[in-house]
């Protein structure tokens, strides 16, 4: 449907067709946007709306991916329904939303801000050199703006609509999130294929000029039954599913899961208890280091068994341990869902992210950490 259309056609009139306004646009937007919605989802809109505005500059394109990973996590960390870990902690009654906020918003922003300053610094004369390449070749050939129609509007916001509706249902109903998306899969489907969506997305057009004979040109029919409305389906979306992705991560989280299932992980989270003592700064810190090796939710879960009835709700404990564990996963690629995320979409090597990334990862990581400590301390 290209309903990204519309905020492609955005971030280029603000930007002006330059790329590095994209990435401080784009990571302020998967900050926020992943706060909201999961940020997993907050990922894969980031990617595709990434897609549209670089272009061909894969390298490029890959960089600022790099920090849409990190930008989701830190969203997700400082909102008890933007990440499965502080969702886990939220519903365990181990924190509440108006603290949670209120503490981890500037440790998250710092999280986001210090990779961000890093990676554009570095990527700077890259930005600048795609957008003289990308002007040579506008010369020859005349890019257009992306079109924004009513039918592309319609469905963005539909969709919109719909994912914001998933984080209410859980709240409100407790439907699991995945029930929620398929719902929300549902009501887009059977939108975009009624009769009246299709007249509103393809209004009759009428031509003003007549045949030489007087006669008016006949109107052309509604676009809804035919060629017009297989372009304009869901079925075609998902035909273009990437299923070796999908494999992919299937294959990450059974092996993820058999760890969990054996023991592995709850043995190993109770290791880094005994070996930090009761010190709530120095097992966040292992925790969210071990986080970016292993999935984070057994290891979220084997601290509220252990420390369930010793840590009240809102301590600090719960509170570095959801921005530990939410954005250490961004020291490495297979660290969160949405490194992953990023290694299918966009093909990202592990290795290359380890070179360019993980190390302004690990010092937003330790900034992070540092605010929310000073935080803490000028507040008591």
């Amino acid at each position: 449907f290209d309903g990204f259309a519309v905020v492609t056609s955005t971030i280029m009139k603000l930007t002006k067709s330059r790329k590095e306004p994209v990435m401080p646009i784009l990571c302020v937007l998967c900050f926020f946007l992943s706060a909201v919605i999961d940020n997993l989802t907050a990922t894969i809109v980031c990617l595709k709306l990434l897609r549209h505005t670089v272009g061909h500059d894969r390298h490029l394109r890959h960089t600022i991916g790099a920090l849409v990973v990190v930008a989701a996590n830190a969203g997700g960390a400082w909102s008890p329904i933007g990440d499965v870990t502080t969702t886990m902690l939220w519903l365990a009654e181990k924190i509440t939303v108006g603290k949670t906020i209120s503490s981890l918003f500037l440790p998250a922003l710092v999280v986001m801000l210090l990779p961000l300053i890093g990676l554009m610094w570095e990527a700077r004369g890259e930005a600048r050199l795609s957008d003289a390449v990308e002007a040579r070749a506008a010369l020859a050939v005349d890019a257009p703006m992306p079109e924004v129609t009513r039918g592309k509007v319609a469905v963005l916001l539909t969709g919109v609509s719909c994912i914001l509706m998933v984080p209410m249902l859980k709240m409100a109903t407790g439907l699991p999130p995945y029930l929620g998306m398929l719902l929300a899969l549902g009501i887009l489907w059977f939108v975009t294929d009624t009769l009246a969506f299709q007249n509103f997305a393809n209004p009759r057009t009428k031509e003003a000029t007549s045949h030489s004979s007087g006669t008016p040109t006949t109107p052309a029919l509604p676009l809804h039954h035919g060629a017009a409305r297989g372009r304009l389906s869901v079925v075609d979306a998902l035909h273009k599913m990437d299923l070796t992705g999908l494999l992919f991560f299937a294959g990450v989280l059974l092996a993820v899961g058999a760890l969990d299932t054996v023991g592995v992980l709850e043995r190993y989270a109770k290791m880094l208890v005994n070996l930090c003592g009761e010190g709530p700064l120095l097992i966040s810190t292992l925790l969210g280091i071990s986080s970016a090796v292993v999935d984070n939710v057994p290891l979220v879960q084997a601290s509220i068994n252990m420390f369930g009835t010793t840590a009240p709700t809102d301590d600090p404990l719960w509170q570095l341990v959801a921005l530990a564990a939410g954005t250490g996963g961004s020291i490495l690629p297979v660290g969160s869902i949405a490194g992953v995320t990023l290694m299918t979409i966009e093909g990202v090597g592990f290795l290359w992210y380890c070179r360019r990334v993980s190390l302004w990862a690990a010092l937003g990581f330790a900034a992070g950490l540092a605010v929310y400590q000073l935080q803490t301390s000028m507040s008591a």
